[in-house]
């Protein structure tokens, strides 16, 4: 760890990732960004494919990036298809969270399978949405398949991601960790003096809760000896921490994403999730705009997600406002994806060793009957871009895509829920 946390190198950290000032292999990221409600699939779905294919129209605030991104069509969940507004709750997970009547029953999120494997860092993952909270405001679940709270806040994001800038105040974060680990010794304590009266099935069941207490250990070492080097050196004053625009769902994402970038560039984290609004809401006042640019009456997001979807025509004005919102998601993607390639790594750019899925559940409101996705980045990881491929309709699981993402990225795992096998079509 102190090898590869030398921080003095970073007064140079301007253009370069943690790896590449300090001389060592770049890790791999991943960041999953869901699209709330509906989409505009008039504009979003290419009309051809192969390498050749035409930029569908909400693509094209990507045309720079067209080497770097590919376009997925017709991948959904298959027996983990639910419909509602239940959807941010099994995007990432392919579970059917309904198989038990007036309950909710999840499992693991793949993007916490990729954080288990990813290696030690300051903190394992970092859920981001348009609010804080759980349930359908967060798309990471844990090994239980219990929610993992998100937050909105850039300030408590910035002060979670970083170690604190004072020693006073690493002295009372190694105290906190220090009692949490004495918590946790008294709890294997306590487990092992009763294990032994414990049938086979049981012992297994606390054999794996006690693996599960190890992974947390080995993470708190991990973030004792970060707290060790201190606060990573970089330029603090010019990162962003208040929106420019009030109530600006463009400018939300883009300050969550610049966090991203940095998280990624320092080595802090290497695993993402955000979800860019809810299924209901929040009202952004951006949809004001796209409303009056497409001729349409005002509504909620919930109301545009409802009468913007669906075969309703690509000149109906509502359809015409969710195209203006799927437009500005890509313009952020390829804003993210610009920075992330101005940024130098050990081999490549910060891009090349960066997995970032953009995506959803629904073509129109409740439907999940084909995903509309795109995978950007990752081309140090084997992945081959510049191409629309698209499977036959209800045939092919979205858990291959997440199990390739998850062996590209370097996890020992063979499957992933309802997979079949990772997607050679995406793989150079």
């Amino acid at each position: 760890m102190g090898a590869a946390l030398a921080l003095p190198y970073l007064d140079i950290m301007g253009s370069k990732t943690l790896a590449a000032a300090t001389g060592q292999s770049d890790p791999s990221r991943l960041a999953c960004f869901y699209i709330p409600g509906a989409i505009n699939h008039y504009n979003w779905f290419p009309k051809d494919t192969g390498p050749d294919y035409t930029l569908a129209p909400s693509h094209r605030p990507l045309a720079k990036h067209r080497e770097n991104f590919s376009v997925l069509s017709s991948l959904l969940h298959i027996q983990g298809r639910i419909s509602g507004h239940e959807h941010p709750y099994n995007w990432l997970t392919g579970t059917n969270i309904k198989q038990t009547p007036g309950t909710v029953t999840n499992t693991i999120s793949m993007d916490q399978v990729a954080a288990k494997h990813a290696g030690p860092t300051y903190v394992r993952s970092l859920a981001l949405s348009f609010a804080n909270g759980v349930g359908t405001t967060t798309l990471s679940r844990n090994a239980m398949g219990a929610d993992i709270p998100a937050t909105a806040d850039y300030q408590a994001v910035f002060n979670r991601l970083f170690p604190p800038a004072d020693k006073a105040q690493i002295q009372e974060a190694k105290k906190r960790i220090a009692l949490d680990r004495s918590v946790l010794d008294t709890a294997v304590g306590d487990i092992k003096r009763f294990q032994g009266k414990l049938g086979h099935a049981d012992r297994q069941r606390v054999e794996q809760y006690l693996t599960s207490i190890r992974e947390v250990e080995q993470r708190m070492q991990a973030r004792d000896n970060i707290l060790d080097e201190g606060r990573p050196k970089f330029d603090e004053k010019g990162v962003r921490l208040e929106p420019a625009v009030k109530n600006s769902m463009q400018e939300h994402i883009e300050l969550m994403m610049d966090l991203i970038a940095l998280a990624f560039q320092t080595d802090m984290t290497r695993v993402v999730t955000h979800s860019l609004g809810g299924e209901g809401g929040p009202n952004y006042d951006d949809y004001k705009v796209w409303a009056k640019n497409a001729g349409a009456s005002l509504r909620g997001a919930h109301d545009f997600h409802h009468k913007g979807s669906g075969n309703r025509g690509a000149d109906n004005v509502d359809v015409k406002v969710l195209g203006q919102r799927d437009a500005m998601f890509c313009a952020s993607l390829a804003r993210l994806m610009e920075k992330l390639k101005s940024i130098e790594a050990h081999d490549g750019s910060l891009l090349d060793h960066t997995v970032l899925m953009l995506g959803g559940s629904q073509i129109s409101s409740h439907s999940g009957g084909s995903f509309p996705m795109l995978l950007a980045g990752g081309r140090k990881l084997g992945f081959q871009h510049g191409q629309h491929v698209k499977w036959a309709g209800g045939t092919k699981p979205a858990s291959d895509l997440y199990l390739t993402i998850l062996q590209q990225m370097g996890c020992p795992v063979k499957s992933f829920k309802e997979s079949t096998g990772p997607l050679s079509e995406i793989l150079a």
